[in-house]
């Protein structure tokens, strides 16, 4: 893959937002080991989360891509996979009759099914095992990274196509809240992988792995990466206004820019991976860049304070969740407390 790095710069909704590609001002070629290099020593035991929906008869559609893109992760680094179903009888959606139903009617179609599911996976040469638990689907998911130090769990954003008008159902919501590991949420709608990827950070530790980790998956799928950073003026930069305010501006523009180009250049990523960085608040640019590009997959951290379980994942992330429709990668910080434990639920 031959890639030519260039710079560019738009302008949006008023405020400058600068673009520019990663800076080298060559040819490069990617080497695919780049994405092993970077991925392979964090992702070691993912998870899939399997759903039957209302009926227990069928895998969800959300569930298919979930388990699709699981074992897509898995092969890639040569990680283990746990398949996690949980036949706890509770209130799902059923897109046939577009209501709430309470249980399932399909029982005795689950060992068929993930038989079936084991034979399919038996073929791709991974470390595969399927286990059914009786607890919540989020729980029982929580659990199980917690017990078996499970690096990455991919699940559905929503089980069906056809929606309930939210744009994540609550199994989705509770991991991306609870869950002390990386957590992936697919698009059931989704026909293709995504071919544009829109990575925002706030420079902090968790924004620069954000980077790393989209890099490399950029270079994995072919997709072309977009870094979004928003930053405010000073207290005192507005109230001094004038060339102070300009100078204020563009420092900290050249402060991100050197950044993320720096955590760029650790990836050795040689795409033209494109930086924005505007005078906006952090949700404006990230659903602007969303709107502006149609991204497949959106990269992004939360936050959280050290010492609190079960922090709740910051104004940025919580505004955005609800209102973008493609899939969703989300990281936790280092000091991330999980408010589950193997013996007890959180309130």
């Amino acid at each position: 893959m031959r890639t030519m790095l260039r710079r560019a710069s738009h302008h949006v909704a008023g405020n400058r937002t600068t673009t520019r590609t990663n800076p080298v001002a060559q040819w490069a070629v990617v080497d695919f080991f780049v994405y092993h290099r970077i991925i392979m020593e964090k992702f070691k035991r993912v998870l899939a989360a399997l759903d039957m929906g209302a009926t227990g008869s069928a895998v969800t559609a959300g569930s298919r891509k979930a388990l699709e893109r699981a074992v897509w992760i898995a092969r890639r680094v040569g990680a283990s996979l746990t398949v996690l179903h949980s036949d706890r009888e509770e209130e799902h959606w059923d897109s046939e009759t577009e209501g709430f139903v309470q249980g399932r009617a399909g029982h005795s179609d689950r060992k068929k099914i993930i038989d079936e599911i084991l034979g399919r996976l038996s073929t791709e040469d991974l470390k595969t095992h399927v286990t059914v638990r009786s607890e919540s689907a989020w729980l029982a998911i929580i659990q199980e990274v917690l017990r078996e130090n499970i690096d990455i769990v991919v699940a559905a954003k929503r089980t069906d196509i056809k929606s309930d008008g939210r744009k994540l159902g609550t199994v989705a919501r509770k991991l991306l809240l609870k869950c002390p590991c990386a957590v992936w949420l697919e698009d059931p709608r989704a026909s293709r992988d995504p071919s544009i990827i829109v990575a925002a950070t706030d420079l902090t530790p968790v924004g620069d792995r954000v980077v790393e980790l989209s890099a490399a998956v950029a270079v994995a799928l072919g997709a072309e990466l977009h870094v979004v950073h928003a930053f405010s003026l000073s207290m005192a930069a507005q109230l001094e206004g004038g060339d102070e305010r300009l100078a204020f501006e563009r420092q900290q523009r050249s402060d991100a820019f050197a950044h993320i180009e720096g955590i760029l250049a650790t990836t050795q990523v040689g795409e033209a991976a494109k930086i924005h960085v505007g005078l906006t608040s952090p949700t404006q640019a990230v659903l602007e860049s969303v709107t502006r590009l149609s991204p497949g997959l959106v990269v992004m951290g939360t936050v959280s304070r050290a010492g609190i379980p079960g922090m709740l994942m910051g104004n940025t992330a919580e505004r955005l969740i609800d209102r973008i429709d493609c899939a969703l990668l989300a990281i936790k910080p280092k000091e991330f407390v999980c408010p589950v434990t193997l013996d007890a639920v959180p309130d």
